[in-house]
């Protein structure tokens, strides 16, 4: 295949477009979060890890297992954002060999700051998209998560 029927191809495929739209998406997020909260050095792996852990706090154990990844790599993750104050580290008062990983600022908080810039985003795709629209791409896009949230591999 040549540059221009690959590029073609890429241009015209739906499901290349909604994953290059999401990643455009994301980076404008994890810039905005960097911004808002003063933490040039957080990554998007770092925040990767935000849904496995409970306010309540979690294992890294238990990260490891929800994540699918080994607890080296969840370990080394920890580590890098306890340095930057996003995490703290206890030890579990049930098995003292085992480290309970908790968010150190108000997780509800921080997740509600965050939100608030997802919202700002979805401000400048709807000004750019028009009401209706924006309002028919939700709709559609809502009906594509709940179609592959479901096992309907044919």
């Amino acid at each position: 295949m040549d540059k221009t029927n690959f590029t073609n191809q890429k241009n015209t495929s739906l499901s290349h477009q909604l994953i290059k739209v999401g990643r455009l998406i994301n980076e404008r997020g994890l810039d905005s979060v960097r911004d808002v909260f003063n933490l040039p050095e957080l990554k998007q792996s770092h925040l990767d890890l935000f849904p496995h852990i409970d306010f309540e706090g979690t294992s890294i154990s238990e990260i490891s297992k929800r994540k699918g990844v080994s607890k080296q790599s969840v370990s080394k993750l920890v580590k890098e954002m306890t340095h930057i104050k996003i995490l703290s580290i206890k030890t579990d008062p049930e098995d003292s060999r085992s480290k309970i990983v908790f968010f150190k600022t108000s997780g509800f908080y921080s997740i509600q700051k965050g939100l608030e810039e997802l919202v700002a985003i979805d401000r400048l795709i709807s000004d750019h998209l028009g009401n209706k629209a924006y309002n028919s791409t939700l709709e559609n896009i809502s009906g594509l998560i709940d179609f592959f949230q479901t096992d309907n591999r044919k």
